[in-house]
């Protein structure tokens, strides 16, 4: 079970941070402006902040995504770190 991490730079452009793959997988991602004041939100490709999952800088979510799913992120301010770990 290959297990890949990483770190995306979010903005305020919706950025995808998970892609589809050959095979469904889980995804655990997390705020990685622990310090910041930047807020992240997750979901499709039209997320906003009135409709994303808001990412908690200290706590893990964990989304299981199908085969072609794709997961996006957007940031409130003009930088922001999400972390990434798919296990496949």
């Amino acid at each position: 079970m290959p297990v890949t991490n990483s770190a995306v730079s979010v903005g305020t452009a919706i950025t995808q941070i998970s892609g589809p793959s050959l095979d469904a997988k889980l995804v655990y991602v997390q705020d990685g402006d622990f310090d910041g004041d930047t807020a992240v939100y997750v979901g499709g490709t039209g997320v906003t902040a009135a409709n994303g999952v808001k990412l908690s800088k200290t706590n893990v979510i964990v989304f299981q995504l199908n085969a072609d799913d794709v997961l996006y992120a957007r940031g409130s301010g003009a930088t922001a770190s999400v972390r990434v770990t798919e296990v496949k």
